[in-house]
This record gives structure tokens, sequence and C-alpha cells, in this order.
């Protein structure tokens, strides 16, 4: 059986045909320009849909206008990037590229080839940079769709180009800008700016992903029902000030407070005629100095991992530890009456292992008993001078005797943390000892497990 061949006619007319317009052109760019330069353009865009060729003195004759104003139409388009306007070598001939316009938004590959649907092999040839390109251009597509569904109107093309830019030169993870326009939109803000500055951030914040954008936002949701429940209890109308939220962030992150102590904290300044934070904050110090100090740069740690943040300096020598001049006092104390147990220990083991040395101390004491009875007149000076030869020479006895048995020569001497102040904090001069920054931090430790 023969088979038939099918031909379809040529097309000799364009005007039996339609034009196809971008609707980006027509949203972004048909608004503000004038009627000449939309009536060439549209015009070029027919003949150029059909390659066809067409003189600029018979398309000027055809649309009423000069061949200058033809022109100066293709120069408009030119300086707005929608079209490219080749002069050639020969006189008179010209070339007019229309650049499509969707292509500036969503890349070269927006459109798939008909009857060739995408599959895993597509981008079997292509190189990294072309990968992540056309992923991006994906993700980008779905972003500008997500916001015109939700705004109920086509995108422009500046606001295209700020979302576009939030992921190429921002960094900010698609899914995170994605969830941005979600977020806002559920505030009622559809600006592409606030959307941005959500978006970056929560990228600047550390805020990866969505899961973890998530769990930012319900815990700043958490601190800021606390900061309500805080000013509801001191009897304040208005929002917190960046200062008043670094106030209440350090009860709750540096000094490890809870709601409940913050809230009865505040009762406390419920009688004052003008209650304020800082006096609620001296409160809450004074109690929990009471309770045994806070250390610091434990409470700093915490509150870094708290809010995601990156860890920060260290804290000064003096910020180390806080405790409370009681709870100081007391630890210095116990630190004498540890030793005080230790000496104690260390002479009963060495009189035991070494008889002879009781005979040393029973000497000892004899020469202090001496020191102390010895009345003044003219020999006195003498006979102290002789006490003073004996009593070196015992201790030079004790030392012989306990390196020769083994032990160091200063096994005997009592032991001080701070040979300043002899672990009583305070100088020959009454002065606070520099080894109290480090006693508290000390003290602090002592008191938490003293009162666990």
């Amino acid at each position: 059986m023969a088979k038939t061949r099918f031909i379809t006619g040529e097309r000799r007319d364009i005007f039996l045909y339609s034009t196809r317009v971008e609707n980006l052109f027509i949203n972004e760019f048909l608004p503000d320009a004038p009627g000449d330069c939309v009536k060439v353009f549209l015009f070029g865009l027919m003949y150029a849909q059909f390659n066809q060729e067409i003189d600029s003195r018979t398309m000027a004759l055809t649309l009423g206008m000069t061949e200058k104003d033809v022109d100066n139409a293709w120069k408009y388009w030119e300086a707005r990037g929608l079209v490219s306007y080749i002069r050639g070598a020969d006189e008179g001939s010209t070339e007019i590229r229309f650049i499509r316009q969707i292509e500036q938004f969503y890349g070269k590959s927006y459109e798939e080839p008909a009857g060739e649907p995408e599959t895993e092999e597509a981008g079997a040839d292509e190189s990294a940079e072309e990968i992540i390109e056309r992923i991006t251009n994906q993700h980008l597509r779905a972003i500008f769709h997500k916001y015109q569904d939700l705004t109920g109107r086509t995108i422009s093309r500046v606001e295209a180009g700020k979302l576009t830019d939030a992921i190429k030169e921002y960094n900010i993870e698609p899914d995170v800008l994605d969830f941005a326009i979600d977020y806002c939109a559920g505030i009622d803000k559809y600006s592409v700016d606030y959307i941005f500055k959500v978006a970056l951030r929560w990228t600047e914040d550390g805020a990866r992903d969505v899961s973890t954008v998530k769990q930012m936002l319900d815990r700043r949701s958490k601190r800021n029902d606390a900061y309500r429940k805080v000013f509801s209890e001191l009897g304040f109308s208005r929002l917190p000030n960046p200062s008043d939220r670094e106030i209440m962030d350090r009860w709750f992150d540096v000094l490890g407070c809870s709601l409940a102590d913050v809230l009865n904290a505040c009762k406390a300044a419920g009688g004052m005629r003008e209650p304020n934070l800082r006096y609620v904050n001296k409160v809450i110090e004074n109690r929990i100095l009471e309770k045994g100090g806070v250390n610091t740069r434990t409470a700093e740690k915490a509150r870094n991992a708290a809010q995601d943040a990156p860890v920060t300096q260290p804290a000064a020598p003096e910020e180390m530890a806080k405790v409370s001049r009681k709870v100081l006092r007391d630890y210095y104390e116990y630190i004498r009456n540890e030793e005080d147990a230790a000496h104690r220990n260390r002479v009963a083991e060495v009189t035991a292992a070494l008889p002879s040395m009781n005979d040393i101390f029973t000497a000892e004491a004899r020469l202090n008993s001496a020191v102390i009875t010895m009345k003044p007149g003219p020999d006195a000076k003498e006979k102290r001078q002789q006490l003073k030869i004996r009593r070196q020479e015992l201790e030079e006895s004790k030392k012989e005797l306990l390196t020769s048995s083994g032990y160091p020569e200063d096994y005997l001497e009592r032991k001080y943390r701070c040979s300043i102040c002899r672990d009583t904090g305070y100088t020959d001069e009454g002065r606070v000892c520099t080894c109290a920054k480090e006693r508290a931090e000390e003290a602090y430790k002592w008191i938490q497990k003293r009162n666990q």
C-alpha cells in the first residue's frame, strides 16, 4: 500500500498569525513606555518571531512615524535591556535582536524543549558550576511563583533581582528564603526588602536551614513572652527597648534565673513609686549572692549555646565568679581549717616515725616559753640574741632529721595558698588581697557543692 506524505503550506502572510508578548514586558515596561516606542517594539517583535526583514523606512510609513522616531524607539528599548541594536558594516544595515526577559529572571534553562521532559540524566554532561546554576534557577522559579501567589500580582523585575541576589550574592539558602516569604506573609509583610532583611538576619544568626530557623523563632517567642510577663508584673504599658532586653537576657542567660525567680523579684519592686528594671536587677543579684553567687564564665558559655551565637572572648578575671562577702569569708576560714588539720596530721605522722623529733618540739616549746617570760633588763638584748641563735639551731636540726629520713625539709611547715595574706584575704596593711578573685571562683564551686 502506498504511503501518503502530508505537508503544510508555507507561511506567506505573517499577518494571519499571532505574536507572543511576554507578560513581564506588559507588567514591567508597558506602563511607563511612550506610545510610539510601544508601537515600534510590537511591530518589530511580530517580524522577529517569523524571521522576517523590513527596512526602517517601510516601518516608519506603516506606523505613521519618521525614520528618526523609529531609530530613537530602538535606542529607548536598548537602554532598558529589551533589545540588542546591532549596526552592520554595510550602510543602512542593522539587526535588532530581542532579549527574552524571562531568561533574565529565571535563566536560559527556564523552558524545556517540547517533548523532551527533564530526566535524571539531563545534566550528565554539565559541569559542577552549571549544575549549581541550573538548580539555583529552579529554586528561584519556585520562589518567584510563591511570591506571586501570595501577593496576587506579577513579580517586578526589581523584586526578582533582589530575591536572586539574596541567594547568589548573600548566600541565603533557597529554603530559608522560601520560608521567609511565608513567615512575612503571616504578619502581613509583603515587601521584598522586608523579606530579604528577615532571611539575611536569620542567616547571619547561623540559621542555614528551615529547621534551625524554626528552633530559633521558638526560643525568641518564649523569650518575648517572658519579656511581656515581666513588664506586666511591673505595670509597664510600653514595649521593651534594646537596653531592657539586654538586662532581662542577662537574668535568664547569664545568671541562670527561671521566669518564676524573675517575677518574684519584680514583686519586690511593686511598692515603688516608679519601679524599674535596674532595681529588680539589684534584687536578683543580691538573692543570687546570698545563695552562693554565680560563675559568670560558665554562664557565658550557656548563654552562647542558648542563642546559637559564636563563643565570645573569655570573661575578664574579675568577672569569672561573684560571691557574697560572707561566702568568701567563710571559704577562707574553711581552707585555713583544712590546713590546720593537715598540719596536725603531718606532725603526728613524723613524731610517730621519728621519736627524736619530740625532743626537738619539747626544746622549741621551752624556747618559746623563755621568750615570753623574759623580763626587760640590761642583758635582755643579749639573751634575745642567744635565744634566736638557739631557735635557728633547732630549725636546722629539724630539717636535717626530716631530710635524712626521706621527708622534705619543709614538711612540718604550714602551707598557704597565698603567701601574701596567709589565706586570710587581707594583707598586713589591711587591704583586700589580690588572691580574692581566684578564691572567689573556688568559693563559688565550694558553696554550690555544699548546698547540694
